[in-house]
């Protein structure tokens, strides 16, 4: 049976960026929060950009890491780190913290904002997973960690644009740790993914 030929990775990452580019217009279009004066301020666009640049760099390696002979160099995985460790430090360091103690408002205004990273992540997650599937992975947890990751950070970008809370300690708790939880969950689904594929793949060939 003729296997199909993928397309080339650069070809991919284009499309999957189409797909963010029309989730982010989206965002933008119905996003309640006046989020234009604040690209003023150069420590919102330097963190906005850290983790856009970080998710791009991601989708990127999930996409090589599906290829045969294609590995991730180590330059590339330390770039995206220090992306993200920037962007941490920037959303930690450029407001100052207004938590007033009352923990249910801070859970109240913090819950809604983790489901809607979901949402966002959701789509560009499926989509950059079924692109990497077609693909042969050798190492589904990698994978599987750049695929979260390019997700859940284009995700905690967009979330800055929604969410009118600049509280260090709100991005950090309802927006960076959901991201990187889910990151973590979508690299153990991709070493199960890979566990039973690799199972399954000789039964097939006996058959």
């Amino acid at each position: 049976m003729p296997v199909q030929r993928l397309w080339p990775a650069s070809v991919r990452l284009v499309l999957w960026l189409a797909l963010e580019s029309a989730v982010l217009a989206w965002v933008i279009v119905h996003a309640r929060n006046d989020f234009m004066p604040k690209l003023a301020r150069p420590a919102y666009l330097l963190e906005f950009m850290s983790f856009g640049t970080a998710a791009i760099l991601s989708a990127w390696c999930a996409l090589k890491s599906a290829l045969p002979g294609r590995v991730v160099r180590p330059v590339e995985a330390f770039l995206c780190l220090v992306l993200v460790l920037a962007g941490t430090t920037i959303v930690a360091v450029s407001q100052q913290p207004n938590f007033n103690g009352q923990l249910g408002a801070f859970v109240k205004l913090g819950i809604p904002c983790v489901c809607l990273t979901g949402l966002l992540a959701a789509l560009p997650w499926l989509v950059l997973w079924w692109t990497v599937k077609r693909g042969a992975p050798l190492q589904g947890a990698i994978s599987g960690l750049w695929i979260g990751a390019a997700a859940f950070f284009s995700a905690f970008a967009m979330m800055r644009i929604v969410c009118p809370i600049d509280d260090p300690l709100h991005l950090i708790t309802w927006h960076l740790l959901p991201a990187l939880v889910a990151t973590a969950l979508s690299a153990s689904a991709g070493r199960i993914w890979l566990g039973l594929r690799l199972r399954l793949l000789p039964r097939h060939r006996a058959a």
